[in-house]
């Protein structure tokens, strides 16, 4: 986190990741995988109002009639949210009118006691009555809890399961055995007291990103389910796979955990079936024993394999998956299965000359271009919101995803998994998961045990391919000694960073990447001009150009009319917090820059145009420079609420400039310009060669005029960044003027095209006055005016539509009549006049200029079953292009 310190183009499996993944939780009780999933019809409400024991609130039939009604997993405030308790906290500054909000600082109060009169000092009571399903045979019944924040007493039919001494941790897991308290056939009852962290406690914390809710987001954060076995429970099966030097076969080994429950000792046979082949051996357990039992390749020649299918980021290859299943037979009953998707892949990394981080993938070097999760502020879950931002993710060509802390619900994993889009996972900073001179109470053993949880469930995942030991910071000697030893205990088949920092850990020593930042305002020259801090070098695990302005229908919906414009603090409040509590330096570079916003209309077009061109000149830097750079993450992909900083989509999904400034800047095969020395740079993605590829340029004046061009032949090698030429530097040249790039084939088809707008007054950074790496001032600014005054554009615009089901393709042409640059043309597609964007949307193209006389074809790929009954209406705007419909 910022502190004050310091080639063919991918193609969308189908418009949808929800039209191969089914909602995992639908309903409850509704079995699913072998889960009974209890998550409708809960109840909660303040221990301090209702006066009643544990045994009373877990029978069946207690009076909570008056309890708030809700489904889980939900936080408690976002319960109530979404029971009108409170209002809408994304709008406005509603947020600050809950109880327990009322703090000068809007993050801080994370790592802060609950205030005196908060109504979140108190514990809060979940709970619900159901119905368990029949299971025949099978006699011990499982009850699971995914996640709590952050401690609980649990009780079901008046009885305790576990007290708040036990039951801690946010990124725990807990499986109870209750057999002995669950009613068949009958109506049973859970009740869950719910303690919210206190300052010590390693909860979640938003730090700098949003505000904290007044709860700390205390609550049941993941799933609730019910599972049945036999007298032997099968857990945590694990397929590790070991593949030769030439990644032509592969050696597995299946493991997993048999448990007899029964207090007589047991004798059965623990099967494996993988991919058509079965496997089986014998296993005696005495009373109570837990076993790890392994299938390995030295004792089971099937799991050697030849030629497998190999699991690839998507750009790579395929995402090949496995399916692997375990199960334990007493006799000829099944006492209990468990199954494992995985993949087959290896990844490695190292230390270059230069001692920066580079990561393999099954051999194959990997730019690491990614951007920085965050979940909703309230936890609140969509498979159908997911499932819009991972595929918004390869639709931008990015490859990686990076969580500090907030770890997600399996089906984040699984659908990374199937997608093929690499998972960057670690701990969180600033906070006390980086306090340890505080771990004076449980914090130790919290700490090792949701390691311990988090490490067993992601290591069958092959889109997770690191862990990060801590974020800011590494961890100090001794608790490392503890991380290091439960990965290795747990065959953790990754790297292992020890922080996201370039600090030097104590045991394991170079991390190999930095987090210098910067994640304030910086202008696009920056990139390739700074060689101390976040420049294109190294991996910088977290850094931005800074805010992302959502476009103005989008600050329609969650900033009030009267507080539109000018900027205020009540968009202030939707900033960050710390020292980012503002957006007064992007503000700043915006009126400098391109002269000084006179509307709000004025400062939307001027801010998409700006977070355009910083978001692709740090893809484009750090692509131009591989492997001397070796990896990229935005700062960051989305927010938890409607935000004015740190995202390439907003909150409501809409793309806006930076979207596609990134999707321009990460193309497979691309053409791009280089700031720091006047030349023209071709990037190929790919690992295959391409030979005879023409890069062209033409440099126009603003009065779309050619002052200039240059062409070139060139061979590409795989994997690889070219420079082509240096730009001529033409005499007559106005202030503001343009740059035309084109990338054709050996064959003459367009491959890549890219436009620029740049100034004969260069962007001068002041390296003397950085007080730290956050941010790099400026001591010149560029002139970009003449773009004030670009003559209004005449566009013609022509659409069609074609529709299969509900997946719909809008096709979009474009042709500039004028005699002028028609520069960011925007196209939105809308429900009804007047009405939202129709989100998510993946458009081929966005924000683009045209020369006059220039034809352009987008599409727009959606679900129409998003238009909600409206009509569809295509608007097209632009800086200079007056709002139309075709």
């Amino acid at each position: 986190m910022p502190r004050s310190r310091k080639f063919s183009a991918p193609l969308l499996e189908g418009l949808f990741v929800s039209l191969l993944f089914p909602m995992m939780v639908a309903g409850a009780p509704e079995a699913q995988s072998g889960r009974t999933y209890l998550h409708r019809n809960w109840q909660i409400q303040s221990s301090c109002q209702a006066a009643a024991t544990g045994e009373q609130i877990s029978s069946a039939g207690f009076d909570a009639k008056t309890w708030h009604k809700a489904d889980i997993p939900a936080t408690v405030v976002g319960a109530l949210v979404t029971d009108k308790t409170y209002p809408d906290p994304n709008y406005g500054t509603n947020l600050q009118s809950f109880p327990g909000m009322n703090y000068s600082d809007k993050n801080l109060f994370a790592n802060q006691d609950m205030p005196e009169g908060s109504p979140f000092r108190c514990s809060w009571w979940y709970r619900t009555e159901f119905t368990p399903p029949s299971e025949g045979a099978k006699k011990t019944e499982w009850l699971n809890f995914l996640g709590i924040n952050y401690r609980a007493n649990i009780w079901i039919n008046g009885h305790k399961l576990a007290n708040a001494n036990d039951v801690a941790g946010t990124y725990r897991s807990y499986e109870f055995d209750v057999t002995k308290f669950l009613q068949p056939a009958r109506m049973n009852a859970i009740a869950v007291e719910v303690l919210a962290p206190g300052k010590y406690d390693l909860g979640i914390t938003w730090v700098d990103w949003n505000p904290t809710p007044p709860d700390k987001d205390m609550g049941i954060w993941k799933e609730v389910f019910l599972t049945s076995s036999g007298n032997v429970a099968v857990r945590n099966p694990f397929v590790a796979s070991k593949l030769d030097a030439e990644y032509k076969t592969a050696e597995l080994t299946i493991s997993g955990e048999v448990r007899n429950v029964s207090n007589e000792p047991v004798k059965g046979v623990l099967r494996a079936e993988l991919d058509g082949r079965e496997l089986k051996q014998p296993v005696e357990l005495a009373a109570g024993e837990s076993r790890i039992v392994k299938f390995t390749p030295q004792k089971f020649s099937k799991l050697k394999l030849r030629h497998p299918k190999l699991w690839w980021p998507y750009q790579m290859g395929i995402p090949h998956l496995y399916a692997a299943k375990l199960l334990f037979e007493i006799g000829k009953q099944v006492s209990d299965t468990a199954s494992v998707t995985f993949g087959i892949r290896e990844v490695t990394s190292e230390l270059t000359e230069k001692g920066h981080r580079l990561f393999n993938v099954n051999g194959r070097k990997v730019l690491i271009r990614g951007a920085a999760w965050a979940p909703d502020l309230l936890f609140r879950w969509s498979s159908e919101k997911l499932d819009a931002d991972l595929a918004y993710v390869r639709d931008m060509g990015m490859n990686t995803i990076r969580l500090e802390g907030r770890l997600d619900r399996d089906e984040f994993f699984e659908k990374t998994d199937h997608l093929g889009i690499l998972v960057m996972p670690g701990w969180t900073c600033c906070d006390a998961w980086e306090r340890w001179k505080n771990w004076n109470g449980d914090q130790n053993r919290v700490a090792a045990a949701s390691l311990r949880d988090q490490i067993t469930r992601l290591r069958n995942h092959p889109s997770v391919f690191v862990w990060l030991n801590g974020s800011d910071n590494p961890p100090p000697a001794e608790v490392e000694s503890v991380y290091l030893s439960i990965e290795k205990e747990l065959e953790w088949p990754n790297p292992i960073v020890s922080s996201a920092s370039e600090q030097k850990a104590a045991v394991s020593g170079a991390s190999g990447v930095k987090m210098t930042g910067p994640y304030e305002y910086v202008p696009p020259v920056y990139w390739l001009a700074d060689t101390q801090a976040g420049g294109a070098y190294g991996y910088n695990t977290e850094t931005s150009p800074g805010p992302a302005i959502p476009p103005r229908q989008s600050l329609e919906r969650f900033i009030p009319k009267d507080n539109l414009w000018p900027i205020d603090e009540v968009w202030n409040y939707h900033a960050g917090g710390e020292r980012f509590t503002t957006i007064n330096v992007f503000t700043d570079g915006l009126n400098r820059r391109y002269g000084q916003a006179s509307s709000l209309d004025d400062y939307e077009r001027k801010a998409q145009a700006m977070t355009y061109d910083g978001q692709r000149a740090m893809f484009e830097s750090y692509a131009r420079n591989k492997y001397t750079s070796t990896g990229v993450i935005q700062w960051m992909l989305n927010n938890a609420w409607p935000s004015l900083i740190w995202h390439l989509y907003d909150y409501y999904l809409v793309p806006a400039g930076g979207y596609f400034g990134t999707k321009k800047a990460c193309e497979p095969v691309h053409v791009q310009y280089s700031y720091d020395d006047n030349s023209v740079a071709v990037i190929n993605g790919t690992y295959d060669p391409l030979k005879g590829v023409k890069a062209s340029a033409k440099i126009y004046n603003i009065d779309a005029k050619e002052k200039a061009a240059r062409e070139t032949t060139l061979d590409l090698s795989p994997d690889s960044a070219t420079k082509a030429f240096a730009l001529p530097n033409p005499d007559g040249l106005t202030p503001t003027y343009f740059l035309k790039l084109e990338l054709h084939d050996s064959a003459g088809k367009l491959i890549s095209e890219n436009f620029y707008w740049l100034s004969t007054k260069p962007d001068v950074l002041d390296w003397e006055k950085r007080a730290d790496t956050v941010y790099t001032p400026q001591k010149e600014f560029a002139d970009l005016t003449g773009l004030n005054d670009l003559p209004k554009a005449r566009v013609a615009i022509t659409k069609t539509e074609h529709m299969s089901g509900t997946n719909s393709t809008l096709t979009v042409v474009a042709e500039n009549k004028g005699d002028s640059v028609a520069f960011m043309v925007h196209p939105r597609f809308i429900r009804g006049k007047g009405g939202d964007d129709v989100t998510p949307i993946f458009w081929s193209d966005n924000y683009f200029s045209l020369l006059p006389g220039e034809k352009k074809s987008v599409t727009a790929k959606f679900d129409s079953s998003l238009l909600q009954g409206a009509s569809p209406e295509l608007v097209v705007d632009g800086w200079n292009v007056e709002p139309t419909a075709p």
